[in-house]
């Protein structure tokens, strides 16, 4: 005997006769249900469906939630519409009442339980009528003004949600079942899952679909995904075509359908080789990226990465070949964003900088960049011309990205091998230096941008004089962001070492570079200020700079104004100096210190001393009675700071 259907069934199964209608598909009627596959274990498929000669075996489950979630999820609605009435009937209205997560009450206490919670929070709310939130045993009632009722609810609790998991698990289960259920011959053998579960999508579903081995189940042709909520959603999830083009060294299927372009994407986000080939081969034929989705090449610059890890440089040539002209990112805004507030070209304009590395082209500037640091020598040219375009392209988040490739070929410009051979020609090297120098042209306006360009000036120091000025002009307009390290460290290059080094250009005339410098150091901003001062430290270390050149603008900077980050870097610079400039140091660290006490004096609260600083006195103590009494002096003028705990020493 037949068992009768539950109502869920039936009207998936009328859902799914419409949709195959709707699919152009034609006609279908129930033709037998409950049909048996095997006698001996009264195994069978829920419906067979006919269509003239043409017959469907269907099978049909639910993605539902867990037993205990259910059972749980029944047993809190149960009390909570217990506690609610019984508040109603004392009276109670104009609260919502946040409730435990879970009531882990047996069955046969719960009317008492109920009865129970109900009282205590009349109670509460009778002994603060005005309050608008009150907290008892787990429960927290909030006061709504002109609420004409009471209700309560909960949230979940909480923890990593996994939809794909959740679905993976779910038919991974069931499956083995299911696919002995459909042993049936001259059938199309299709499941139909009924989506019970509400953080499961059908974006997960085939997700979950392409992460299991649908070899072991051949009885299985289909599987549709079905959305109850969302009327006529009824959608394929999984297809033995699309599987078995996945299988190793198989072809595309004939038919390049959305399905397929889906479990493409999940292959190639896990870096299937098998699906990259299929990419090869599909765009090969359609002389063509463009019917892959614009994440999806994105992701092949994934696999170019690779791909120059181990060497298979063709490969790698073939992504770079296909991508470097590609669409994306657009100037456009996206249908979804008509405002422009997540464009990414207009947001660089603004001045918000994007730190996400994102879109086909902005990816390939990284891609470009990892070539040029391998170093890939004999694809140098070739790089610089993509970086060129992007470089001086409309779109400003390219503009940008493309700089940071630029750096590199910037930082390997007179470079050579270990056998002497140089990186680049004469020719290259001459190119990249004149699209840099352009950068820094057509991006005032640009903050964003200017600020990758300064770096990229940090590797083109052989400039003549006047080019030098107005390049270090042009850039000091973004002194105070990211930028100001690299600006600094390229002025002081400039204004002094330059004019040394170079020899067989023109003499490089410094001067109106030092009075600039001198200037920046004193009235600039902090963050230029700071950094230099930290570059001048370094510079000193390596010998590059003698300290005796370097007074002057160590006193510019700590004479003007005082500021925490300028004093550290230069106490340290202090430190290792007053063995051998004593008296230089002495009236520099004076100078520092009233500084400091002139900004405590302004409303300035704490002044933090590094290690250096007391050092420095130490040593300066050493040095001599003259030194010894100018520390004393100092010491005494810090006293009241000290006491008033506004001085600290590390």
């Amino acid at each position: 005997m037949t068992k009768k259907k539950e109502n869920w069934e039936e009207e998936a199964k009328d859902r799914f006769i419409a949709a195959l209608k709707a699919m152009s598909r034609g006609d279908w009627v129930v033709s037998d249900s409950d049909v048996v596959v095997d006698k001996q274990t009264n195994r069978n498929f829920d419906y067979q469906l006919q269509r003239e000669k043409e017959f469907i075996a269907l099978e049909i489950f639910r993605l539902v939630e867990t037993p205990e979630e259910i059972k749980r999820s029944k047993s809190w609605t149960t009390i909570a519409n217990g506690i609610a009435a019984e508040l109603r009937n004392g009276g109670i209205r104009g609260y919502t009442i946040h409730t435990p997560n879970a009531f882990n009450i047996p069955r046969a206490k719960i009317p008492r339980f109920i009865s129970n919670a109900a009282d205590l929070l009349h109670a509460a709310v009778k002994q603060k009528p005005d309050a608008d939130s009150i907290q008892v045993d787990g429960f927290e009632i909030k006061r709504i003004e002109g609420f004409p009722d009471v209700s309560l609810f909960t949230t979940g609790p909480g923890g990593a949600v996994n939809p794909t998991g959740t679905a993976h698990d779910f038919i991974a289960k069931l499956l083995p079942t299911k696919n002995k259920q459909l042993d049936v011959a001259n059938h199309e053998r299709i499941i139909l899952i009924v989506n019970w579960e509400p953080l499961v999508g059908q974006s997960d579903m085939i997700e979950a679909c392409t992460l299991i081995d649908f070899s072991q189940f051949n009885n299985v042709d289909k599987v549709y995904f079905e959305i109850p909520q969302a009327p006529g959603h009824v959608q394929l999830v999984y297809d033995r075509k699309v599987y078995a083009a996945f299988q190793p060294g198989a072809e595309p299927p004939q038919q390049i359908d959305t399905l397929f372009i889906s479990w493409l994407a999940n292959h190639l986000y896990r870096k299937d080789t098998q699906a990259f080939q299929l990419v090869r081969k599909i765009a090969d034929q359609q002389k063509s990226l463009l019917w892959l989705p614009a994440l999806s090449r994105e992701q092949l610059v994934t696999f170019g990465e690779e791909f120059l890890k181990s060497g298979q440089l063709e490969q790698l040539h073939w992504i770079i070949e296909n991508l470097k002209n590609d669409p994306d990112p657009s100037v456009e805004n996206a249908v979804n964003d008509p405002k422009g507030e997540l464009n990414d070209h207009l947001r660089t304009k603004r001045g918000e900088n994007t730190r996400l590395i994102r879109t086909v082209r902005v990816r390939l500037c990284w891609l470009l960049m990892q070539i040029i640091a391998r170093p890939c020598l004999e694809d140098y040219e070739k790089v610089f011309e993509i970086v060129k375009r992007y470089a001086t392209e409309e779109h400003l988040y390219v503009r940008q990205n493309a700089a940071f490739a630029l750096m590199e070929l910037a930082r390997r410009r007179f470079v050579s091998t270990g056998a002497g051979v140089r990186f680049m020609s004469d020719d290259l090297a001459a190119q990249i230096k004149t699209l840099a120098l352009r950068m820094v042209e057509e991006n005032p306006e640009y903050p964003v941008v200017l600020e990758a360009v300064a770096k990229v000036m940090l590797f083109v120091l052989d400039l003549d004089h006047d080019t030098a000025l107005k390049t270090v002009q042009q850039l000091l307009t973004m002194e105070d962001s990211d930028a100001a390290d690299a600006i600094s460290s390229v002025m002081i290059y400039f204004a002094l070492i330059r004019e040394n080094e170079y020899k067989h250009s023109a003499p490089f005339n410094s001067k109106p570079l030092k009075e600039l410098l001198l200037d920046r150091l004193a009235n600039g901003s902090d963050r230029f200020r700071a950094s230099a001062t930290s570059h001048f430290k370094n510079l000193l270390a390596l010998n590059r700079v003698q300290f005796e050149t370097s007074v002057p603008y160590l006193e510019a900077v700590i004479g003007r104004k005082s500021n925490r980050l300028v004093n550290h870097h230069f106490y340290e610079i202090t430190a290792k100096q007053t063995p051998t400039y004593p008296d230089i140091i002495a009236r520099l660290v004076e100078l520092a210190v009233l500084g400091e006490l002139k900004s405590l004096d302004s409303g300035a609260r704490q002044v933090w001393h590094p290690r250096g600083f007391s050092e420095c006195l130490r040593a300066l103590e050493q040095a001599g009675p003259d030194h010894k009494e100018r520390v004393a002096r100092i010491r005494m003028m810090m006293e009241p700071y000290l006491k008033q705990r506004r001085i600290f020493g590390l």
